[in-house]
């Protein structure tokens, strides 16, 4: 029944010409561990870090999250990643080190968030964002099978040009004013804390004059919220360059949105009946263009 179901959204799609926009979710693209997780270097110290959910059903439930993010405040380095896959991550080492286990691990041990996308690949949980200066770094981990197109990329930031509005909201305790943008072919509402004074936020999000604590595209594909705003000492790390070798937004864009539509065609997989399994699917990426 729930096949026949996506398939008859599917031609509503094609035949009706419509696009019927859905929350983000992590499809059904497989992962695996082969990152450098176990060989990360460790390049600052936040003492501030932020912790948002994306896509929750439910704010006050981890389990209904898509991805629980953080954002890591260093002197030198804002970096933001998934603290989901972190966590994950150190019980994948772990359980090597007990059971001296040395080939892969096939799924995500222990992943967080909701059950039907935890052991599913998605571009915003499997990179890492780095902000120097005025320059962000993508370093971008493929899914199974296609790891050998890892890579990463450099670019400007902030790249939003916002406009601020007389609105205002309380998220965490704090006061926060909304500020609105258009941004690779989306328009974005984001809601900013000036009492906390780091241009930052959520993936590559940033430029205003406060920690951004909410934001969301109109048609609230994405959303991201601030959970937690946390005070310590945390190192932040990032995977050896080595096993991400530079090249262009551009290229890491089209990868990843070939998986994302049709990972079985874009890595060549073929059933051994002859036919490619599973079909394409509707993804909306977060940036258009």
């Amino acid at each position: 029944m729930k096949k026949r179901f996506c398939i008859f959204n599917i031609l509503i799609v094609v035949c009706g010409g419509l696009l019927l926009a859905q929350p983000k979710q992590n499809g059904r693209v497989p992962t695996r561990e082969k990152r450098g997780y176990n060989q990360r270097i460790v390049i600052d110290t936040a003492r501030v870090r932020v912790l948002y959910a994306l896509n929750a059903k439910d704010i006050k439930d981890e389990n209904t999250y898509i991805d629980l993010g953080k954002l890591e405040i260093g002197k030198r380095v804002y970096k933001y990643s998934s603290e989901f896959l972190y966590l994950s991550d150190q019980k994948v080492i772990q359980w090597k080190k007990e059971t001296g286990h040395k080939g892969y691990v096939p799924k995500t041990l222990g992943m967080g968030g909701q059950k039907e996308h935890k052991e599913h690949w998605s571009e915003l949980v499997f990179s890492d964002y780095f902000i120097r200066g005025n320059k962000l770094t993508e370093q971008a981990c493929m899914p199974l099978w296609a790891d050998q197109n890892n890579g990463q990329y450099t670019e400007a930031w902030p790249l939003m040009k916002w406009i601020l509005t007389d609105d205002f909201q309380t998220i965490l305790g704090h006061k926060c004013q909304k500020a609105t943008c258009r941004f690779r072919g989306r328009d974005f509402v984001a809601w900013f804390a000036a009492d906390l004074p780091v241009k930052g936020g959520p993936w590559k999000f940033g430029g205003l004059p406060g920690c951004i604590l909410k934001v969301y595209d109109k048609d609230r594909l994405y959303v991201w919220e601030a959970v937690a705003i946390e005070n310590g000492i945390y190192p932040i790390s990032q995977y050896p360059d080595k096993l991400y070798p530079k090249t262009s937004r551009n290229r890491i864009y089209k990868l990843q949105k070939r998986y994302n539509e049709d990972f079985w065609e874009a890595v060549g997989w073929m059933s051994i009946e002859g036919r490619r399994t599973p079909k394409k699917v509707l993804f909306e990426p977060l940036e258009l263009e």
